[in-house]
């Protein structure tokens, strides 16, 4: 078996060769909007990043089998061009990118995709178990649900992907906080990156509605995010500074049929107890998990953000309207749309539903906690999020030929589909600037997942949300009531990867 490393260069040359062959999806978005050439994104060449170069899977099809919440699935692997949710520049890209490791290898890449609402523990899962016990899977790649795949690694039925042959994780292209996340006994089982729309869609960040800042003579928080000095005090601040709440209907309550500053969700205090750094549970230094959610600076940052969220002048939160739609969020989101709300919490994937927006909008990363944290932290959620693996027990030969074309996808990716995915969120922006690329790439920069919320240790990450119905002050009684499961699931975890 060949395990001859060359540099990211030559692959990338041939990726540029294929793009301009087929029309170029990069040229395309050129033309398509003024700044393009600053969307370049994400990840530099550099000397560490290595592929390994191979002819002996000429002829062979690689077997990839993706998990879909809905028919409306964009594929990060084969054509989209008759989707009405994936945009032609992105399609394209997507194209582009996978003939190009075709002709690189003279494979063929082929994917199935199985459309699972539940996403977790559902059908896409037992397909992959029954295939195993009956040595009839046919997938050489699986990209499941971040929770299912989680779930795989615990059970010993995907490869370490850390000490695989075929793949190098540390290559940049791979999101390496996810991997530091979500790692464990130093042991890599699933991961995500430049080829991941999942786990961009996923990302937190907040919304801004440009307007209503320029209507208040409110400098955009762009300097603010670039000389790290976005923090949780910061948003507050241009809430109350702005002062949007206006009771439009006169029922004496900002709800979002009014004016008010700031949309949001009860999950949204999980995004920021991320992006503040702090972690339900962690690796710590032996490889292993342990219990991070209480301690003094996340009991200050819970406290901060549930102070900020139950200010009812301000913060409307979509969840209180379950009575009235089944998508309460999507109503918060017309509201914005409509000038009525100053920020929007939600993720990279609502940036895309800003088609009919007249106003201008910027996005920006989830805020800091203080000014001592020094580093922007993108949480992307377990049950949204997929991650690409390697089952095991599918032969070696088999499994080395999927490693190696899952790191040549990734590489490709870096200038190709990562780069048109900017351009598709940042679509529906008149006045395309500089700032918005900036933020995305400081938005993606980061992207991980906290592990307590990946192994749903101790029901934590409901414990959070709850948090936000209670006083500030509360999260020393709610961890004691939640801890004695958390350290019993933590105990579990370790006795599964031990």
């Amino acid at each position: 078996m060949k395990t001859k490393f060359w540099c990211f260069f030559l692959l990338i040359a041939l990726c540029f060769s294929v793009l301009v062959g087929c029309g170029g999806a990069g040229e395309e978005s050129k033309a398509e909007s003024e700044p393009a050439e600053s969307s370049e994104t994400s990840h530099d060449p550099s000397e560490d990043n290595v592929l390994i170069e191979t002819d002996e899977f000429r002829g062979d099809t690689i077997k990839v089998f993706s998990a879909a919440v809905n028919s409306s699935y964009v594929s990060e692997i084969g054509n989209n061009e008759n989707s009405e949710t994936c945009a032609e520049v992105l399609a394209k890209a997507i194209v582009a990118r996978t003939q190009a490791v075709e002709e690189a290898y003279g494979v063929e890449i082929e994917e199935t995709i199985m459309v699972d609402s539940k996403r977790y523990n559902g059908t896409f899962l037992a397909a992959i178990r029954d295939g195993l016990i009956t040595n009839t899977l046919e997938y050489d790649i699986i990209y499941p649900c971040v929770l299912d795949a989680a779930t795989m690694a615990a059970e010993g039925i995907l490869i370490d992907l850390n000490d695989a042959p075929g793949i190098r994780v540390e290559n940049t292209w791979w999101s390496q906080t996810f991997i530091e996340d979500t790692s464990i006994g130093g042991h890599t089982y699933y991961l995500t990156g430049d080829i991941g729309l999942r786990a961009k869609n996923a990302a937190g960040c907040y919304l801004f509605n440009k307007q209503l800042f320029d209507n208040n003579n409110i400098p955009y928080p762009y300097d603010d995010v670039r000389n790290r000095k976005w923090t949780l005090d910061g948003l507050y601040s241009i809430i109350k500074q702005v002062d949007m709440s206006n009771d439009l209907d006169g029922d004496k309550v900002i709800t979002y049929h009014d004016d008010f500053g700031i949309a949001g969700q009860r999950g949204d205090l999980a995004k920021v107890f991320y992006g503040a750094g702090e972690r339900i549970a962690s690796v710590g230094a032996d490889g292993m998990p342990t219990l991070t959610f209480y301690n003094e600076r996340s009991s200050k940052v819970v406290d901060a953000m549930v102070t900020i969220m139950q200010d009812a002048r301000y913060y409307v939160i979509g969840d209180d309207f379950f009575n009235e739609s089944s998508t309460p969020m999507n109503m918060l989101l017309d509201a914005f749309k409509a000038d009525h709300c100053l920020f929007y919490s939600g993720s990279m994937e609502d940036a895309l539903k800003l088609g009919d927006m007249e106003s201008e909008f910027g996005i920006l990363p989830t805020p800091m906690f203080d000014l001592e944290q020094g580093t922007y932290y993108t949480s992307t959620g377990a049950w949204s999020t997929n991650a690409y693996c390697i089952p095991s027990g599918i032969g070696e030969d088999r499994e080395y030929r999927g490693e190696v074309i899952l790191d040549a996808l990734g590489s490709c990716s870096v200038d190709t589909v990562a780069t048109a995915y900017y351009d598709v969120v940042l679509q529906y922006q008149k006045l395309r600037s500089q700032d918005d690329v900036d933020m995305l790439k400081i938005i993606t920069e980061n992207i991980g997942s906290d592990l307590g919320s990946v192994y749903s240790i101790g029901g934590l990450s409901t414990v959070l949300s709850n948090l936000t119905k209670q006083a500030p002050g509360t999260m020393t009684s709610a961890y004691d009531a939640a801890s004695g499961k958390a350290q019993e699931d933590i105990e579990n975890l370790i006795a599964a990867f031990r």
